[in-house]
């Protein structure tokens, strides 16, 4: 899962922009060692607890270092490592035990929430396209998840997850952009804390069953956390801040595309006449939002 970041540099490589469209690749994929890792009789919870916290233990030494840096936005560094740390919670979930095209389409809602979310928070202007950009996700997952018929039956534990993870990836975004002075390693790193913490916190009304793996399972599982989740944000954080932002914008939303069609071809996936229509839709809002918004630019986590 990406992640915003501020704006990128004026210097922009053909290093920088590989690194973003495999990162994008990465995070595309990342559905599949995580259904693998199901198999294993682990959940979202214990991924959570296993390999980002592995991360997140890693990584807050290199965040309390930079303290006298963002000390003064604090709170601001809280909400985005709690609302980061639950859409990486909740969506990790939701690609475990659901459809990956579904929660992949249900949490790219991002323009929508994004787009309102920057007008209710920020103040930013919302000008033709990205009220087109609105609609066409609103209008995409109603289609999604059934029309009307939605009201006769509760959606699925996974539809849920996926869509609370995208309202709060939003949060996390508009709090990320209010700040000015944490830095982009703080940023980057804090969701693997954040998710830490919210798996801990967890505990108190869910306790996974973390089954006794082999050790080549707990290999594979490290190597998920620092090779996979970290290596792909390492390279998402790279590519925005050496590729032009509107470049970015549009580069990440590879990152759909790559889950829908490796889902439907590795995963034996399938989309209703509905699901093709709404998806069409939605990837149709995002690369608008991406291409409305020239001056932001985004780093990962998934």
């Amino acid at each position: 899962m990406t992640q915003p970041a501020p704006p990128a540099l004026a210097h922009e490589t053909p290093a920088a922009v590989l690194s973003l469209v495999g990162s994008s690749i990465l995070w595309g994929l990342a559905w599949w060692p995580l259904k693998y890792f199901a198999t294993l009789g682990l959940d979202g919870h214990a991924i959570a607890l296993t390999a980002y916290a592995l991360v997140g233990v890693v990584a807050l030494p290199f965040v309390l270092r930079e303290r006298l840096a963002w000390r003064r936005e604090f709170h601001l560094l809280l909400l985005i490592g709690l609302f980061f740390g639950l859409a990486n919670f909740l969506f990790t979930w939701s690609l475990m035990v659901g459809s990956v095209v579904r929660s992949m389409l249900l949490f790219f809602l991002l323009p929508a929430w994004g787009a309102i979310g920057g007008r209710l928070v920020l103040k930013e202007k919302l000008g033709p396209r990205r009220l087109l950009a609105v609609a066409l996700c609103l209008g995409g997952v109603f289609i999604i998840v059934g029309g009307v018929d939605v009201f006769n039956e509760p959606l699925s534990f996974a539809d849920v997850t996926a869509f609370i993870a995208g309202l709060a990836y939003t949060a996390a975004g508009i709090t990320n952009r209010a700040a000015r002075e944490i830095p982009i390693a703080s940023r980057t790193l804090m969701s693997f804390v954040g998710c830490t913490a919210v798996a801990l916190f967890g505990l108190l009304v869910h306790v996974p069953a973390i089954p006794l793996l082999p050790a080549t399972g707990w290999a594979l599982l490290c190597l998920f956390a620092f090779v996979w989740l970290l290596g792909a944000t390492l390279m998402s954080t790279y590519g925005v801040t050496h590729v032009q932002a509107s470049r970015a914008a549009v580069l990440q939303v590879a990152e759909l595309v790559v889950a829908v069609v490796s889902a439907m071809l590795i995963g034996g996936e399938s989309l209703s006449a509905g699901e093709y229509v709404g998806g069409a839709m939605i990837l149709a809002a995002t690369l608008l939002e991406a291409l409305s918004a020239p001056s932001q630019a985004k780093a990962g986590t998934a």
